[in-house]
């Protein structure tokens, strides 16, 4: 499944991301047929197409951002209403636990795509007056 992703370091934690949400919705989906779970990757596999679909078109800063927060954003509320249909008084208690552990990690995940996306900014900042002091430095030399 090709992902798309702020750079390397984004790219390995959405990794891990993505495969702790599927190890989720496999254990609350065990006492299901199989189909459950597969169904849920194909929900899945849809976001990461809808994600990279509208990441081609992404050519500002703050639109990157709003990708970066767009695929945990659709991942989680889609991993949720799934629990949410699967529920029943059998697994309720078993559903709570995995629906907080997804909660977590998914902040979690945003603080890691937050970080990143500061590093990229002070990244970027830098070039900039990088470019900046040598355009006067040229400006002063002509």
């Amino acid at each position: 499944m090709e992902l798309n992703s702020l750079n390397k370091n984004h790219e390995d934690i959405l990794q891990k991301y993505i495969s702790f949400v599927q190890k989720t919705v496999y254990q609350a989906t065990e006492e299901f047929e199989a189909k459950k779970f597969l169904d849920f990757n194909k929900v899945l596999e849809n976001i990461i197409d809808y994600t990279n679909a509208y990441g081609k078109f992404i050519e500002t800063p703050n639109r990157r951002t709003e990708l970066a927060y767009m695929t945990p954003n659709l991942i989680l509320y889609s991993c949720v209403g799934f629990i949410s249909g699967i529920r029943n008084e059998e697994n309720n208690d078993l559903l709570d636990e995995l629906s907080e552990e997804l909660f977590e990690t998914t902040v979690d995940f945003i603080g890691e795509t937050t970080d990143i996306l500061e590093d990229i900014r002070a990244k970027e900042n830098i070039q900039k007056k990088i470019l900046t002091n040598i355009n006067k430095i040229n400006e002063h030399n002509n």
